[in-house]
């Protein structure tokens, strides 16, 4: 139901806020997005695995734990993004890291969606509390943060849709 280029919105504004006020913290760049399966796709759930290329330029790694935000789609509430298990950002490097989110999807929000894909413009937000960890302290975020997108980006290959 979200395109995994509005994931990359999730990562980041994870990232950007997890350690704002622990100690000195370079932002993780987001460098793309390198495979992206749809190994569960019903109006109910999705499952999507993708791996996303990021770089650390910090001297520490960064823990991302189990977490979940809310997605809203032009201030409507379409579900929920669940990352299960942690991913570990290795220090000063750029790697590739595969992971799987869950969305739950709200009742009716894969209909929604359809009027969205063909707007130019489209309100997103991801709004809920992220946990993660450096040198073993951890903390826990509240994140909301809003970005313009294109609706296009939206659309789902339904061809990747399992059978």
């Amino acid at each position: 139901m979200i395109n995994l280029s509005t994931m990359k919105w999730f990562y980041l504004a994870v990232l950007a806020f997890l350690f704002s006020s622990c100690m000195e913290f370079e932002e993780v760049k987001f460098k793309g997005i390198q495979n992206v399966k749809l190994p569960k796709f019903d109006n109910k759930e999705m499952l999507i695995n993708l791996t996303l290329k990021l770089e650390n330029p910090n001297n520490y790694k960064i823990k991302i734990k189990p977490s979940h935000v809310d997605v809203y789609i032009e201030e409507k509430m379409m579900g929920t993004i669940y990352l299960d298990k942690k991913v570990v950002l290795k220090k000063r490097q750029e790697n590739a890291y595969t992971t799987q989110l869950r969305v739950n999807l709200q009742d009716g929000a894969f209909l929604s969606l359809m009027k969205y894909v063909v707007m130019p413009k489209v309100s997103i937000r991801f709004k809920g509390r992220v946990k993660g960890s450096v040198y073993g302290i951890s903390k826990k975020v509240d994140i909301d943060q809003t970005r313009l997108i294109d609706g296009s980006q939206l659309k789902l290959d339904f061809f990747n849709k399992p059978q």
